[in-house]
């Protein structure tokens, strides 16, 4: 594999010497303007070197994923037709980087091969489908149906260069997204009304999620979620064309019956009669961005928070989130930004009772505001910093640390980014395993950093690296308390 590997590189770097070209996509003008096409490869090399297992199970292992997507799109005045699909690959995926519970599957290698249960395998899939229409009689309204990608948090941009970076890698997809750092990622069926008239964007949503996500199955809609979402999104007010404000209400009702991943013992999550009992949420929230200028540099400063209650299984639901983030760029060489916030949500602090108090993420992309992947945004507390860099023109370098804690020691460690796969019978289509506390907080101490670079328009190339200084909660599960994860990702875009 190695040396699949280092041909794959000199291919790429060979390619990072042609000319700069235009990306995105390409006009057939000799059928019509109105026609264009559109392709991307995407490659990464995944390190992994898990927590110490108490037993003989792999660990430390790589293994290659490719995605790769081809559009078509016709676009006129009165509507837009999109037809993508996309092909994803697995290669040499461990086959026993999987220990028995609570130490659960020894990083994403094992995680692709429990969903997929091959080495080597790979899929093509219908990824998106949709018709837009535009001209409805009301201008700024627009309905869009089909299969589709969607990102809850940046329905709109505001053209200002920070808030939307802060609105792309801070708040967009939190609850809601396509999943999309996956090999496989997800999608949803169903439509979008939208309507836009500065400063007021009012974004309405209803759809079914597609399977994915790890699994390389994507083409089948899990019918048994139904997700909606409705968003009031503020852009550009007058008082401040640097403000950005959102208000949003997020539906989501699960009957696939599968078992729960929560803190009470397994045997009061996996009888018939809690199995049969839907998830039934209702989430409510909003944020807001404001970035100023002063003699010192550009100043900014973030808000979100999110109430949840409704009905988990046969418990009653309440949960909440919150984050409080700020940055200063200074007027300094390589540009930086430097960054520092705090996240914290509720977790379940009594596996006894008739409550669930476990902030639910939903349907996130995690790996946005969880590098490593080692963890996500529920029954966590995340004091972290962060230093960007941009020295020359395509380089980007981040850096950040985080000290992680969970809120509730009578909870669990979780991750995922939701719901897989519909099948009832395969508990690991949930979307969110958990390891137990065991009535420690101290989760671990994280330092990561990424480096990527725009070699010209259509090639692109990312290096991250993260090591984990395990606490109190990875030492009660494993026998060793330092982990590893790696990776080098090219992207290719025509």
């Amino acid at each position: 594999m190695k040396a699949t590997v280092c041909r794959t590189l000199v291919v790429y770097l060979c390619l990072a010497g042609l000319p700069r070209m235009g990306h995105g996509e390409i006009t057939v003008d000799s059928i019509s303007p109105k026609l264009s096409v559109a392709a991307s490869l995407r490659t990464r090399w995944e390190l992994w070197n898990w927590f110490e297992p108490t037993g003989t199970q792999n660990n430390d292992y790589d293994f290659i994923g490719a995605v790769g997507r081809a559009s078509v799109k016709w676009k006129d005045d009165p509507f837009e037709l999109f037809v993508e699909g996309q092909s994803s690959a697995l290669i040499d995926l461990p086959t026993t980087a999987s220990a028995p519970a609570p130490q659960g599957n020894l990083g994403l290698g094992g995680v692709y091969f429990q969903h997929n249960r091959r080495r080597n395998d790979a899929s093509v899939f219908l990824k998106q489908g949709y018709l837009t229409l535009k001209q409805l009689g009301l201008p700024g309204l627009s309905i869009k149906g089909g299969r589709f990608e969607f990102s809850e948090g940046n329905e709109v941009l505001s053209g200002d260069a920070s808030v939307d970076w802060l609105k792309n890698t801070r708040l967009a997809q939190r609850l809601i997204g396509s999943f999309g750092w996956s090999d496989v990622g997800r999608a949803f069926d169903g439509g979008v009304v939208a309507f836009n008239r500065a400063p007021i964007n009012v974004t309405l949503m209803a759809s079914h999620p597609t399977e994915g996500g790890f699994d390389l199955n994507g083409m089948h809609s899990i019918d048994d979620i139904d997700l909606g979402y409705a968003a009031l999104n503020f852009t550009k007010l007058r008082a401040s064309s640097s403000s950005d404000a959102r208000l949003f209400y997020i539906y989501y009702d699960d009957r696939r019956h599968q078992t729960k991943s929560d803190n009470r013992p397994l045997a009061a999550r996996n009888n018939a009669t809690e199995r049969s009992a839907d998830i039934n949420l209702h989430t409510g929230g909003g944020h807001l961005i404001h970035v100023a200028s002063t003699p010192f540099g550009s100043v900014d400063g973030m808000l979100w928070g999110v109430l949840q209650g409704g009905d988990w299984g046969r418990q009653s639901d309440f949960g909440w989130s919150w984050d409080v983030e700020a940055g200063w760029q200074p007027a300094l060489p390589w540009k930086p930004w430097i960054r520092a916030g705090y996240t914290r949500s509720s977790g379940d602090d009594n596996p006894n009772d008739d409550k669930h108090k476990t902030f639910f993420q939903i349907l996130p992309t995690a790996r946005i505001y969880s590098f490593s992947t080692f963890y996500n945004l529920m029954n966590t507390q995340d004091a972290f910093g962060s230093l960007l860099l941009r020295p020359i023109t395509g380089l980007v370098s981040r850096t950040e640390l985080h000290v992680l804690r969970l809120t509730e020691s009578h909870d669990l460690w979780y991750q995922g980014s939701g719901a897989t796969l519909s099948d009832r019978n395969r508990a690991e289509g949930f979307g969110f395993p958990g390891r137990p506390a065991n009535g420690q907080r101290e989760l671990f101490t994280l330092v990561e950093t990424s480096i990527g670079y725009d070699w010209n328009r259509f090639l692109n190339t990312n290096l991250y690296y993260g090591h984990a200084f395990g606490g109190a909660v990875v030492n009660k599960i494993y026998s060793g308390s330092d982990a590893d994860f790696g990776y080098l990702e090219l992207t290719l875009k025509i």
